[in-house]
């Protein structure tokens, strides 16, 4: 028999944060499908939400995933360490409750968050203003596909970074291959890069990018090419 109580729809939804890392086992995952069948709807939408909510934090952290860290944040992770004392200790600790199994991919996207707002004061020249951070804003922009679906961009003009993903768009047909631009006001695109899956709030794709661009996507052959061969099939202007 499903339990069904408050608290058990409770620690279903806390489930979604290792469903949306990927951090349970295929057993646990059939598990947990499982009970989202015999949840009510607000539970599984509520599921749903907070799995789509850290999927798109990690695709807008991989903005910040590719710039490269202060020295400083390698000694202040090394002091948070335990010292060998400690970690002796913890040897002898038999076993962990199975829930606690994605608590170190967690801590991961927090290492992440705490590393990026290090890294925004260093790229903005003012590690003591707290506000500086601030000044770094992701901005959405959108732009509906030819063929159906929509392209999502999340741009940081003060990092020069994007990140693209596609919503409820179909793979190329086969044989041919997604292929992003960039197109500046000299009017001449340059390839930012071929797409070999369709991407995802899981994996987005990232790419620097210019102030006032046009980011422009096209169908190519297999391979891409060296300029569009033909009309592209979204734009969006980027901030």
């Amino acid at each position: 028999m499903v339990d069904t109580s408050p608290r058990s729809e409770a620690d279903l939804i806390d489930l979604a944060y290792p469903c949306a890392l990927d951090a349970v086992a295929d057993i646990e995952r059939r598990h947990i499908d499982a009970r989202l069948a015999a949840a009510d709807p607000e539970v599984r939408q509520a599921f749903s939400d907070t799995v789509w909510q850290v999927r798109d934090v990690m695709g807008r952290l991989a903005v910040l995933g590719e710039l490269a860290p202060p020295p400083e944040l390698e000694r202040r992770i090394l002091a948070a360490l335990p010292d060998e004392r400690a970690e002796r200790s913890s040897t002898r600790i038999a076993s962990w409750r199975r829930s606690l199994r994605w608590v170190a991919p967690i801590a991961a996207v927090l290492c992440l968050v705490i590393g990026g707002s290090v890294v925004t004061a260093q790229l903005l020249g003012s590690h003591s203003d707290p506000a500086a951070a601030d000044q770094v804003h992701m901005r959405t922009v959108n732009g509906s596909f030819a063929g159906g679906g929509l392209l999502v961009v999340d741009a940081s003009p003060e990092l020069g970074r994007a990140v693209v993903v596609f919503d409820r768009v179909a793979p190329p047909p086969l044989g041919r291959v997604y292929q992003v631009w960039l197109v500046g006001s000299d009017g001449r695109p340059r390839s930012a890069g071929l797409l070999s899956d369709v991407p995802s709030t899981e994996r987005p794709f990232v790419t620097g990018f210019r102030s006032g661009e046009v980011l422009a996507v096209s169908v190519e052959p297999d391979g891409g090419s060296d300029a569009p061969s033909g009309d592209p099939i979204v734009g969006v202007t980027l901030p």
